[in-house]
């Protein structure tokens, strides 16, 4: 009997070591893949500037990298011309190019903020508030500008 459970364990040992091993196959090829073309200019898209800038700026704290991509999506966007819309329902239809212009213009106002470019930060939190009222980020600027604009030293 206890041979037959030595047996059973050794088996399902073997199948854990098996399927462990598929998994690390597969994430070799992903690793492998995104290895090979570290620009990523395989995806030539605005999503592939704001996934870049997003892990600069979140994972790797590198804020001037999240500048530069941020800065690259937003061209991206705003290349695109579209804008949001209301449906017959009149609920708001954002497209894509609108949300990536209005959290390009977020995020890279939160960069230039940890770069202590606090006057570049305003501008973008303010075209923000003017240019994308209906996008949830606008309230979320109008709230980042107060403190900012409190410690900014007046020029008068």
């Amino acid at each position: 009997m206890a041979e037959e459970i030595a047996n059973e364990d050794l088996g399902n040992e073997s199948q854990i070591d098996a399927d462990f091993e598929d998994d690390e196959e597969i994430i070799e090829e992903l690793t492998d893949l995104l290895d090979t073309s570290s620009s990523l200019e395989f995806l030539d898209s605005d999503n592939t500037s704001l996934y870049l800038a997003f892990k600069a700026y979140h994972q790797e704290q590198n804020f001037e990298a999240a500048v530069t991509h941020f800065q690259q999506a937003l061209e991206y966007a705003l290349t695109s011309n579209q804008v949001s819309q209301t449906d017959g329902t009149g609920l708001i239809q954002v497209s894509e190019p609108y949300d990536t212009q209005a959290r390009s213009k977020y995020w890279l106002a939160e960069s230039y903020l940890k770069l202590g470019q606090n006057d570049q930060a305003i501008e973008l939190f303010q075209d923000l508030i003017e240019n994308h009222q209906l996008h949830y980020l606008s309230l979320a600027a109008q709230r980042r500008l107060q403190p900012i604009s409190t410690e900014t030293p007046n020029s008068d």
